[in-house]
């Protein structure tokens, strides 16, 4: 019997927006509102601090104005802080008894109580001011929130924030999770696709309004094809042995992974579990860069990865010049490699090869004393200046500075697929390749002849993916430059 295709039913189930390129996830977003509304008040405080006349007090009297502000800042913050456990937004996008209710609500507690208590120390010219500033800062607050609430639809509806999720898994417990996470679609969660093993028979190729999109084994390509933020396993958690088979295919992937025991027996504590609104989910992996995180690195690459590229601008036009003397062709040389979740881009070097004899696929590494390789060539790549134009590719945000190394489509050397030597190698695209890297300044670099050698990188690129923070980064980038100068098994 044929198997169904996903695009022959894809119409009946609900429609998706687009991944929009600048997208946030609902919590971010929340996180995002807040921390703006945060910064509204510090300022109006502030403003107040610089123009009251606070510090021409004693250091007794101005303190004890200064902690009343404050006081009345981390009031109005605890009394309306978002509630993300049953609610993604927060209540951003409710129109009754919402956030904007509650910011309300809180401002008619912490203005009055900060009026009063600021006439009971005896000045009311700082009182009034005081709560002149706090009531401009409320309503500062109050129209953030309308505007968040007014923009929300047009932000879901257009992909700029939602949280896209695939489910794995089959029977009761996949029902309820679809039906239970599909109630979220206004908050902006997206479900893409269901993936089950079971046959027609047993799986109905529409459930709940998702389609079902394949067998779990054809998770890991879709996710790769599709954005995705989220897969939730529907499986109990006593089925021990199946989890540990599914999650063998999905760890690889740069996304969270969690168990939602929707119907299972075990109960456990309400903070033991990872809250989607009000479906509770257990974690099983985490995505290598969280938001703040991803931002921190990227920030990294385009502040160092600018600066280096006007300091070495020089030396990069010296070498251009002399590789159009050397040998004809070409001064770059462009070659598609694997990026972040598997996705291909053109690298940038200098050329180091004769043009005739470039290698475009990648399929014979270059060796000692390889013909191939011009005499210029030779320099450039025993000291690594032939990998500088890859400083665009930083810039452009296909690369970071530091990662794993990238590598041709399919890479192999000969007969050596890098990909069948070693089972996880697929997680080292988990992050952005750099172009420099923890196996590469522990003296991992050259041609990959045997499986250990890539088994070596690849331990090296996933000790790096779990140990990343922007010092190591720092570390590693100045631990390049004596690697580099010691050029061990560099060819």
């Amino acid at each position: 019997m044929r198997q169904t295709l996903a695009h022959e039913f894809r119409a009946n189930a609900t429609a998706l927006p687009r991944a929009a390129r600048l997208r946030l996830q609902p919590d971010n977003f929340v996180q995002l509102i807040m921390t703006v509304e945060g910064l509204v008040v510090i300022a109006w405080v502030a403003g107040w601090l610089a123009t009251a006349g606070i510090f021409d007090l004693s250091l007794r009297a101005g303190g004890v104005w200064l902690m009343l502000a404050a006081s009345a800042a981390l009031a109005y913050r605890l009394l309306a802080r978002a509630d993300q456990m049953q609610h993604l937004l927060g209540g951003l996008d409710q129109t009754r008894g919402g956030a904007v209710a509650r910011a309300a609500r809180a401002w008619a507690v912490v203005l009055p109580a900060t009026h009063l208590l600021a006439h009971a120390l005896g000045d009311s010219g700082l009182a009034n001011s005081l709560t002149g500033a706090l009531a401009v800062a409320a309503l500062s607050c109050l129209l953030l929130r309308l505007g968040a609430r007014r923009a929300l639809p047009y932000l879901i509806a257009n992909g700029h924030v939602g949280l896209r999720v695939a489910v794995a898994g089959g029977g009761a417990e996949a029902r309820e999770t679809l039906e239970r996470v599909g109630r979220m679609r206004g908050q902006g969660v997206h479900l893409l696709g269901l993936f089950d093993d079971r046959e027609e028979a047993r799986s109905a190729l529409i459930q709940q309004g998702v389609a079902k999109m394949g067998r779990i084994a054809q998770l890991p390509d879709f996710v790769r094809r599709t954005p995705t933020d989220l897969i939730i396993v529907t499986m109990p958690p006593s089925a021990e042995a199946r989890i540990g088979q599914i999650l063998s295919d999905l760890w690889v992937l740069p996304v969270d992974i969690r168990l939602s025991p929707v119907r299972t027996s075990l109960i456990y504590r309400p903070g033991t579990y990872r809250w989607l609104g009000d479906v509770p989910l257990l974690d099983l992996f985490d995505r290598p860069l969280r938001l703040r995180d991803a931002l921190v690195k990227r920030s990294f690459d385009l502040i160092i990865g600018a600066f280096l590229l006007v300091l070495l601008a020089p030396v990069m036009a010296i070498i251009a010049l002399a590789i159009k003397l050397d040998s004809p062709g070409p001064v770059f040389f462009r070659q598609a490699r694997e990026g972040y979740n598997g996705a291909p881009f053109m690298v940038w070097k200098f050329r180091s090869l004769h043009h005739h004899k470039t290698d475009q696929d990648g399929t014979v590494s270059v060796q000692a004393d390889d013909e191939r390789v011009t005499r210029l060539g030779r320099f450039l790549r025993r000291t690594s200046l032939d990998e500088l134009p890859q400083l665009f590719n930083v810039l452009k945000g296909d690369m970071s500075l530091v990662g794993p190394r990238p590598h041709a489509l399919g890479a192999r050397n000969r007969d050596l697929h890098f990909a069948q030597a070693v089972r996880d190698y697929a997680a080292r695209h988990r992050m952005k390749p750099g172009m420099t890297g923890w196996a590469q300044i522990n003296g991992l670099r050259g041609p990959v002849e045997t499986p250990e050698q890539i088994r070596q990188r690849v331990s090296y690129d996933l000790d790096y993916i779990d140990r990343w923070s922007p010092v190591f980064d720092l570390c590693i980038l100045v631990r390049t430059i004596p690697s580099v100068l010691a050029a061990e098994n560099a060819v």
